[in-house]
């Protein structure tokens, strides 16, 4: 029997306070501010009185099954979900090797300076994930936005807003708040270093979680879109095993907005608007690209309106869910305005870090003329990590067309849409890590790779991530 609405409303509420409660006694409770919003949830005692209120109440209005009962049957489902059991065990090898992997690098190979530009920790280990962006999501997730008035040089108001305070919000579960800086025995510098370690490491758990949950939507798209189970297997170690895929395990935002996208994508086909909606509303909060989801939803939007016999219920459906990634970037650029009277100011943010733009005629000019004067090995060097990201832009290139016919076009636009407005802005520059969180490319080459082929791709792209994982962690550059 299907449960009303509101007894799934009070289910969660039932679970948020059973959360708060374990926060409370493992971790001293949640202080979390946002923006003049302060949530305060400290006592024991008191969230375990509204934990059993909640209980005794829906134990009374609802009695054909309980709280733990769905519970159980929840846990249960879980574990005998295939896109589960087929994500862990890639999330736990490349994750693990990946992290051990870059710690070796750190504490046997070294920064290039001999010390990083910036460090939360004296602590190698604990300072791990404190690398190049890292920074900024913790630096939003801690203090919010901050703007001077001059968007040519680098502000946090360039990056959005989800992540960080994703991250900000799961710190204080985890007791980003414990201790006082006016505490005697607890110094300033101590007290401001265990914060934003936290922040740091619950950034870390963000992006795994996400990446995990991420990969189970993935598998559940990919059998969906393929009819085989086998491609939706191939898809998911293909994701894990990208050589650009260490970002999932970094504290960036790979890992949110593949969950977003996917889970949006997934929803959306099966016509659940809600919670497709509700996806792609954070996917477009989540990265300056996010907002570009609503171009192969919305085309799917119309297919659906097509099939369906032109019957406007369905458009009217459709349409507002595929807007909410659009939407989400919209709301962001509008509270922006509303604090500094600029529209659009996290893309002028952007040309602070080279995105500005030239055309693809003028950098093929230019990479022609590096080639003619540097010669071939020369240009190997000078360029070594724009040629990896140059690889990945025309891998997307490449298979956008038969991706097209086979799977649907739909989502030759999605690759198409977020690849060529960088490329055409900024080059080259970041073109991996932005193509590592295009699913629809894995669920291309899953269907497509076989056998003793598709196993020695895995390889190669594990080995290559490793070796790219060491660059970006050791502070040299994968952009």
């Amino acid at each position: 029997m299907r449960r009303p609405l509101w007894i799934r409303w009070l289910d969660g509420a039932i679970a948020l306070a059973i959360v708060l409660l374990l926060a409370a006694v493992l971790t001293g409770g949640l202080r979390v501010r946002f923006g003049d919003l302060r949530i305060t949830a400290g006592s024991p005692w008191r969230l375990g009185l509204a934990a059993l209120g909640l209980l005794a109440v829906r134990a009374w209005v609802w009695r054909q099954d309980t709280w733990w009962g769905r519970i159980a049957e929840r846990w249960r489902s879980l574990r005998a979900d295939t896109g589960l059991k087929t994500a862990l065990p890639w999330v736990v090898t490349t994750r693990l090797v990946a992290l051990y992997a870059t710690y070796l690098a750190v504490v046997l190979v070294g920064y290039p300076q001999g010390a990083p530009p910036f460090r939360f920790s004296d602590n190698e280990f604990r300072n791990l994930f404190g690398r190049w962006d890292a920074g900024w999501y913790v630096t939003i997730a801690e203090n919010g936005y901050n703007y001077w008035g001059n968007a040519k040089t680098q502000t946090n108001v360039a990056f959005f807003p989800a992540y960080p305070l994703t991250v900000r919000a799961t710190a204080a579960l985890l007791g980003a708040r414990w201790g006082s800086p006016e505490d005697p025995t607890d110094s300033f510098a101590a007290f401001t270093e265990r914060r934003q370690v936290r922040l740091l490491h619950a950034g870390y758990l963000v992006s795994l979680l996400s990446f995990t949950w991420g990969l189970v939507y993935l598998f559940r798209l990919a059998r969906d879109l393929t009819g085989d189970d086998a491609a939706a297997v191939a898809a998911v170690g293909l994701t894990a095993t990208y050589p650009f895929a260490f970002f999932y395990g970094a504290v960036y935002t790979e890992g949110l907005f593949l969950l977003c996208a996917t889970g949006a994508a997934w929803h959306f086909q099966a016509r659940r608007w809600w919670p497709a909606a509700a996806f792609g509303l954070v996917a477009g909060l989540s990265r300056p690209n996010g907002c570009l989801l609503s171009v192969p939803l919305g085309l799917l939007a119309l297919d659906m309106w097509r099939r369906d016999g032109w019957r406007w219920q369905t458009l009217a459906a459709a349409l507002p869910t595929a807007a909410c990634a659009g939407l989400g970037m919209l709301g962001f650029t509008a509270f922006l305005w509303s604090h500094t009277g600029e529209w659009f100011l996290w893309m002028k943010a952007h040309g602070a870090w080279g995105r500005r733009f030239s055309g693809v005629h003028v950098l093929a000019l230019q990479r022609w003329r590096d080639l003619q004067s540097l010669g071939l090995y020369s240009y190997s060097v000078v360029h070594a990590v724009e040629l990896l990201n140059m690889a990945a832009t025309f891998l997307v290139l490449a298979v956008s067309w038969p991706l097209g016919r086979r799977i649907g076009w739909a989502w030759s636009a999605f690759l198409l849409v977020t690849v060529l407005p960088p490329l055409f802005m900024g080059g080259f520059l970041s073109l991996g890590r932005v193509t590592s969180t295009l699913f629809p490319l894995f669920v291309y080459l899953g269907w497509r790779l076989r056998g003793p082929v598709l196993q020695q791709v895995l390889l190669a792209g594990f080995g290559l991530q490793i070796a790219l994982a060491v660059v970006h962690f050791t502070w040299r550059e994968v952009y």
